[in-house]
């Protein structure tokens, strides 16, 4: 599978994106069972029977989550940014493969906003998040709107970085190389990083023909929030349950 097969595919229907932000914790996934649903790395264990799976970050290798869930693959398809996975998910048959556009230079600290541009062609835009892709990826499929869960990029005010740690929630752990704890719970995390992300993807696609909610506990300003309910609420649409083939 590439991923032109999928222009298009869920033209006009609602898509939540789930990410692995502390606010996931108090989402109730039987809400949006009758819409295109994306999980984000380890948000896939808060809703194992999502459509899609998707992942920039090869470090997911090292969690339960991955041998538990992602690779099962009974209800989902999954995709992999190919700079870090080709040659390291061979073994997981229902899988697409994405490049990245690059938006910023690290090396002279330089940008190319034409990188965050949502087009439907390929590659995909730069990001600094899975988030991000999974985004390009709904627009990609026609999904209008796009409603963002579990982006808080920020700590609960617990200081929590993930839903998994709150109480109730399956636990995540590491299944090999360094084991996670509160110590190292933040480390790679950069609250300002990630907002300018956001604020730069905003900007240059503020023309952009979908409409992206943030239904967050998230320190963004950049998209218009709404609860979940509102969203169902405001984008009525007929309900049909999506099924992936």
């Amino acid at each position: 599978m590439q991923v032109s097969d999928f222009k298009d595919k869920h033209r006009g229907e609602m898509a939540f994106i789930l990410g692995g932000g502390p606010s996931l914790h108090y989402v109730d996934v039987d809400l949006i069972r009758d819409h295109v649903c994306i999980t984000v790395n380890s948000a896939i264990k808060k809703y194992i029977t999502c459509n899609y799976f998707v992942s920039d970050d090869q470090d997911i290798m090292s969690w339960d989550y991955y041998e538990s869930h992602v690779k099962r693959t009974y209800f989902h398809t999954n995709f992999f940014y190919d700079k870090k996975f080709e040659g390291k998910c061979d073994d997981i048959d229902k899988k697409v493969m994405y490049s990245h556009k690059s938006w910023y230079s690290p090396e002279d600290k330089s940008y190319s906003f034409d990188g965050l541009k949502l087009t439907k062609d390929e590659p995909i835009i730069g990001a600094r998040t899975s988030m991000g892709s999974a985004v390009h990826l709904s627009f990609l499929m026609g999904c209008d709107p796009i409603v963002l869960l579990g982006n808080d990029c920020q700590l609960s005010k617990e200081g929590l970085r993930y839903y998994w740690q709150f109480p109730g929630e399956q636990k995540q752990f590491r299944v090999k190389d360094r084991k996670f704890t509160h110590q190292t719970q933040n480390r790679g995390f950069d609250k300002d990083s990630f907002v300018e992300y956001w604020n730069y993807f905003a900007k240059v696609n503020k023309d952009s023909d979908v409409n992206i909610i943030d239904a967050s506990e998230s320190c963004l300003d950049c998209f218009p929030k709404m609860s979940i309910r509102e969203v169902l609420d405001n984008y009525k649409k007929e309900k049909r349950s999506v099924k992936e083939s």
